[in-house]
């Protein structure tokens, strides 16, 4: 009998023992999964989750599991407010991956500055995010780089005079700023200048404005749903002009609600070469996990996300904050993930270079 207690207690023992050393490490994500930014949300989550089986697959973060906890936030700000905060105050997580949209973004890095916490994005480019702190990372460029790409691309397609629409946003004024900059600097002339508002079903009258200019070409920072109701809607009022887009637009999701109307578009994305062993292997184990579904936009920059922080993690002194983000920079330095080098500046900025794409035939296909 006191065998069979001793033997009892011992294997308690070993039980409790081994769920302290097999526990989990867990980070944050403040992500659009409800809400006009939905349609992004859940390839971002997706993409990060195949980051986290590759990860757990290969052993975890020193032996403990690794988690993201998601909190949904709507899609808006006060949403993301809310996230970050239960995020920081109840779950205690000392490095949270931000939400999509500038807006959103910025108006979240000041609390994780003022808490301490880590806040990384992979996919918000306003140039003012450079300026949230020192505990502030993105793996996506800034506009100051994408401004100067769609100048270039103006350019380059000898457009001298353009009509500049917009999201009236932090992220769209923002890169707007940077395009009309760089383009007037090289002798440029934007006819008229509007922003439109995010999330609008009918943007006829802003339609009827732009065609009133008889404009060759027409500049359109914005996001999948907002450009694709604006390029039918202008079908539809016989506005037949060449649309210049960025890379929010870059999407299956576009030619899917525009149609027709999207063909022939032109626009820049931040590039990255897809014959790497890196990105290779993505693809497989993407087409693996997510058989017949295409990858998302922006679903390669949350992956590298995942993936460096899972580095930063498994090399950090501690689970403090200032530990992580000291980790973070150095290993960074020269890591070359699917969307190239990750290396972060002294702003926790990236570098990137810009490729063009095009509408060809229904299929988004590289610019050339």
């Amino acid at each position: 009998m006191k065998k069979f207690i001793f033997s009892s207690i011992s294997i308690l023992f070993l039980i409790l023992i081994g769920s302290v050393m097999a526990g989990e490490i867990s980070v944050g994500s403040v992500t659009p999964l409800t809400g006009k930014l939905a349609v992004y949300g859940e390839g971002f989550q997706q993409a990060m989750l195949l980051a986290v089986d590759e990860i757990n697959a290969a052993g975890g973060i020193k032996g403990n599991t690794f988690k993201i906890v998601f909190e949904d936030n709507n899609s808006t700000s006060k949403g993301s407010v809310s996230a970050i905060r239960k995020l920081i105050t109840i779950d205690k997580l000392p490095l949270i991956f931000g939400p999509a949209a500038s807006s959103n973004f910025l108006a979240v890095c000041p609390i994780a500055q003022e808490n301490k916490t880590i806040l990384l994005g992979a996919e918000s480019a306003a140039a003012a995010i450079s300026k949230c702190g020192s505990y502030v990372f993105r793996v996506f460029p800034s506009d100051l780089l994408q401004g100067i790409g769609v100048a270039e691309l103006t350019n380059f397609l000898e457009y001298k005079e353009v009509v500049l629409t917009y999201v009236n946003n932090d992220w769209g004024v923002g890169l707007a700023e940077v395009f009309k900059t760089e383009f007037t600097k090289a002798g440029g002339k934007i006819i008229d200048e509007l922003p439109h508002g995010e999330g609008k079903t009918d943007y006829r009258s802003e339609i009827l404005r732009m065609k009133s200019k008889n404009p060759k070409a027409i500049v359109n920072l914005t996001y999948i749903k907002e450009g694709a109701t604006i390029l039918k809607q202008a079908y539809e009022t016989g506005l037949n002009v060449q649309w210049l887009m960025g890379s929010a637009s870059k999407s299956p999701k576009l030619v899917e609600l525009a149609g027709k109307a999207s063909e022939g578009v032109i626009g820049t994305y931040p590039t990255f070469s897809q014959e790497t062993s890196q990105y290779k292997a993505f693809k497989t184990a993407w087409d693996k996990k997510y058989p017949g579904k295409k990858t998302p936009i922006f679903g390669e920059y949350n992956y590298d996300m995942v993936k460096l922080t899972a580095l930063a993690l498994q090399s950090a002194a501690s689970y403090g904050s200032d530990d992580i983000k000291a980790a973070l920079m150095k290993v960074s330095k020269g890591y070359i993930g699917t969307t190239g080098d990750k290396s972060f500046d002294e702003n926790g900025d990236v570098g990137a270079s810009y490729g063009r794409w095009t509408i060809k035939d229904g299929n988004i296909t590289d610019y050339k």
